[in-house]
């Protein structure tokens, strides 16, 4: 009985040593395994969005910035605070609980007031100090502070991971413009926070792990001068297409549709680029959205006011002119004094091709006299004087189409947009695949005046035309000047090329000599002397308006300014293309317009 009872107490005093040994070891040798187990069941890896860099012009206006904006956040339950907190931030409805299948609410909280004023965030944040259920919280908000070249600069949106990969909510992502093509540059290296949650998601804790870096400045070529007096101009072009309506008893545009842009040919630093109608930034960067002005925006199909026109295709009328004069003169098809009838029309292929002037004919024309009063019918016939013309896909179809490519039609110019076209030099193989044809004469005579399926956009004029003022050196037109520190370096390359001059003196002859005299030359009355090309594109909207485009550089002993611009449905180039950009150099040379 005793030897029994000594077994119990042995079983049982050996239970205790094995519960006291395990309970020891579980305190003191697993204690910290346990105490990282259970922080990790409060603590959770946090994503911290970088400081957007800043997009500022070359004289340090800051066209994108940002400001740090402070909502009032809710985790639900009772608010002790309500009655002052209602009356300081002028609320009336009691706040709903966060929704726990939204993310950013189950994130962060119910939102009870957006953008706190800045003189009032000391005061809310004290009155929810200790507070379980409310705090304040605070992000970045994109802003521009301008809305100066609202296409060249572009917007950001705050992220959603579905939509875009690789960014957590909140981030900031460009949607078009420069934000959109230097995202990376501009968003920087987001950072890694821990924080400590309760159970019902209230923030206790955080830990900084690996701090935000900024994304880094971006110093634009615009001059904030030029760039008003760019959209001023584009802006008022509007009367001049009016009066031609008024004229012809039809309805009047609401707005002008339309792009001017300004560089240096000297360094191919774009100065203004202005598309119209233009938008207000901030539309899209404010939080609440304004839902029913951004539907406004993306569904406004007939304006059209996030598209920037300044990087569009559109057939390039007589700006391609000079592509087809120096195609003649470098081949070796006409010297510059030879002369054909600027005749009113011409047969052939048992058509009438007929000259803007028809019924008029205007005289025996030299290349420059061509360019300068843009004589169709001198092209049509200089062309049919080249080899084997007749056979379609022929020597001077091929010099052509290679000549336009090597002056940078046909690709992206490359001036730092992601949503500037590539225009199109259409060839044989293109009409076979596109058509069903091969080339034929009559699409060489088509392309040999800029239209047909030709299309250039804007920047790809401006392009060629600080090629033909510079004598056949091109320098890129581009919009980045300065990333952080570092200085952005324009593409140079040589186009090959003797009669540049020539090019030259038929754009100065337009202004002296043909249509623009009374707007821009001499008998303008304009103290500064200017060279350029007028161009009249074919719509198909069916009204009889079509396109217009001028293209312009000045003073032409040292040029300074070489501008483009293009004006859909505006009728006539004379009328409104050279008027607007005569109202534009006006403003940059400060002449004033009698």
């Amino acid at each position: 009985m005793i030897s029994r009872l000594r077994g119990v107490l042995a079983v049982i005093l050996t239970l205790l040593v094995v519960f006291t040994g395990r309970l020891m070891y579980l305190q003191f040798a697993m204690a910290e395994e346990f105490s990282l187990l259970s922080d990790q069941n409060v603590w959770e890896t946090h994503h911290i969005s970088p400081l957007r860099g800043r997009i500022l012009a070359r004289d340090g206006t800051v066209l994108a910035d940002n400001r740090i904006a402070s909502d009032l956040m809710y985790w639900g339950g009772e608010i002790e605070q309500w009655p002052r907190l209602k009356f300081l931030l002028n609320l009336s409805d009691y706040p709903e609980a966060p929704d726990p299948s939204d993310p950013e609410e189950y994130e962060e909280g119910k939102v009870v007031a957006w953008n706190i004023p800045d003189e009032l965030v000391p005061a809310i944040e004290e009155l929810v100090a200790g507070s379980a259920n409310l705090y304040v919280r605070q992000r970045i908000e994109r802003t521009y502070p301008t809305n100066l070249a609202a296409h060249v600069v572009g917007y950001t949106t705050v992220a959603d991971p579905q939509r875009f990969p690789g960014y957590e909510l909140g981030d900031l992502v460009g949607q078009m413009g420069i934000e959109s093509s230097y995202q990376d540059t501009l968003f920087g290296e987001p950072g890694v926070q821990l924080i400590k949650r309760d159970n019902r998601r209230v923030i206790l804790d955080s830990r900084t792990i690996k701090p935000a870096v900024p994304g880094e400045d971006l110093v634009l070529t615009i001059d904030p001068t030029v760039q008003s007096a760019a959209e001023e101009s584009l802006k008022g072009a509007l009367e001049y297409v009016n009066e031609q309506r008024k004229a012809d008893n039809l309805p009047a545009e609401t707005t002008t549709k339309g792009a001017l842009i300004a560089m240096n040919p000297k360094t191919g630093e774009i100065l203004a680029m202005a598309s119209y109608p233009t938008f207000d930034q901030n539309i899209f960067t404010k939080r609440p959205s304004p839902r029913e002005e951004i539907s406004e925006l993306l569904t406004d199909n007939e304006n059209l006011p996030l598209t920037n026109r300044a990087v569009q295709a559109y057939p390039p009328a007589s700006t391609y002119k000079l592509v087809t004069s120096s195609t003649l003169l470098e081949d070796g098809y006409i010297s510059p004094t030879t002369k054909y009838y600027c005749s009113a029309f011409i047969r052939f292929g048992g058509i009438r091709w007929d000259n803007w002037s028809y019924p008029g004919s205007r005289g025996n024309y030299d290349v420059t006299d061509a360019i300068g009063d843009s004589c169709n019918t001198f092209y049509w016939q200089a062309i049919l004087n080249t080899p084997n013309v007749t056979k379609g896909w022929a020597e001077f179809a091929q010099k052509f189409t290679a000549r336009a490519r090597e002056l940078g039609y046909g690709q992206p110019v490359g001036v730092g947009l992601e949503e500037e076209k590539a225009g199109r030099v259409p060839d044989n193989e293109w009409t076979k695949e596109y058509h069903g044809w091969s080339w034929r004469p009559g699409d060489t005579l088509n392309v040999s005046i800029g239209q047909g399926d030709t299309l250039a956009t804007p920047i790809q004029t401006l392009q060629a035309l600080g090629t033909y003022v510079m004598n056949g050196k091109q320098i890129k037109p581009h919009l980045l000047k300065r990333v952080g520190d570092e200085e952005v370096l324009p593409e140079v390359k040589e186009i090959p090329g003797q009669f540049w001059s020539t090019l030259q003196e038929g754009m100065r002859n337009m202004v002296t000599d043909y249509g623009t005299n009374y707007t821009l030359g001499p008998a303008s009355g304009f103290p500064i002397k200017i060279a350029g090309k007028s161009g009249t594109a074919q719509n198909s909207r069916g009204d009889g308006y079509d396109h217009t485009w001028f293209m312009a550089y000045g003073p032409i002993d040292d040029p300074e300014l070489a501008v483009v611009t293009f004006i859909e449905y505006a009728n006539k180039s004379t009328i409104v293309a050279v008027p607007t950009v005569r109202d534009f150099m006006a403003k940059y040379w400060g002449v004033e317009l009698e």
